[in-house]
């Protein structure tokens, strides 16, 4: 059998080799958006993938996640969900429309503050008053008017590429987590960062294996990033 030490140590190489980078990606400039590493673009949007479900609290109560027992996962219309217990899956099964409509109004109420300003994204039209606001695989769009809906609803992935360049312009200028993973920690001098959308927030790591684990579980690292941001708000104001 091989010593204890040997195991960890074999271990911690593996970890390393897994978050680091292919040794031919061009480095870039992270400071720069401009110059940001874009996420490779691998095909039509997978809402499991891209847009899993981001809150740290019930989709259908609002309890936290975990406070009476393991969160449950529940994919409903190809929209991941997660519940606190199998009564509010159960209560959710019983009248699908109410509970999304219910999870929108959440998740709606959640990323409008941190949404681009600016026009439409389908149409460039001003969004008025009065917007027309949907919840689209988790993420929050805002539209003009139900042609833009109707536009955007015939070619949802490429409306949220724009969307994801958007947020990403608006908000890589004052992101409070510059040179910090928040899955890694340090990003290191090597490291070819690579900013991400989520729930209408970037969100930077060091590498694609730390691309996988926020977009698989955003709810255990948006916090950390929302914090990281209202810090550097309030350096900023002083």
């Amino acid at each position: 059998m091989r010593p204890l030490a040997a195991l960890l140590l074999s271990a911690s190489v593996a970890l390393l080799a897994a978050c680091s980078r292919d040794a031919t990606t061009p480095r870039t400039d992270a400071s720069a958006h401009a110059a940001r590493p874009s996420e490779p673009t691998v095909g039509p949007t997978d809402p499991a993938r891209r847009n899993a479900y981001y809150l740290s609290t019930c989709a259908l109560c609002n309890r936290p996640l975990g406070y009476i027992g393991p969160a449950i996962d529940h994919t409903h219309a190809g929209r991941p969900l997660r519940f606190c217990a199998t009564s509010c899956v159960d209560r959710f099964l019983a009248d699908p429309a109410a509970g999304l409509a219910h999870a929108d109004a959440v998740m709606i109420a959640d990323q409008r503050p941190h949404y681009p300003p600016g026009p439409s994204i389908v149409s460039g039209r001003a969004l008025g008053p009065a917007p027309v606001e949907i919840i689209w695989n988790n993420r929050l769009v805002r539209l003009a008017d139900d042609d833009d809906r109707r536009a955007f609803l015939a070619d949802p992935d490429r409306h949220l590429r724009a969307l994801d360049d958007a947020v990403l312009a608006a908000q890589a200028p004052t992101y409070g987590m510059p040179t910090r993973c928040p899955v890694q920690g340090d990003i290191l001098d090597d490291d070819v960062p690579i900013d991400i959308v989520i729930a209408s927030r970037m969100v930077r790591v060091c590498c694609q294996r730390c691309v996988r684990v926020v977009r698989a579980r955003p709810y255990q690292y948006l916090a950390m990033v929302d914090y990281a941001n209202k810090e550097a708000a309030q350096r900023a104001a002083k």
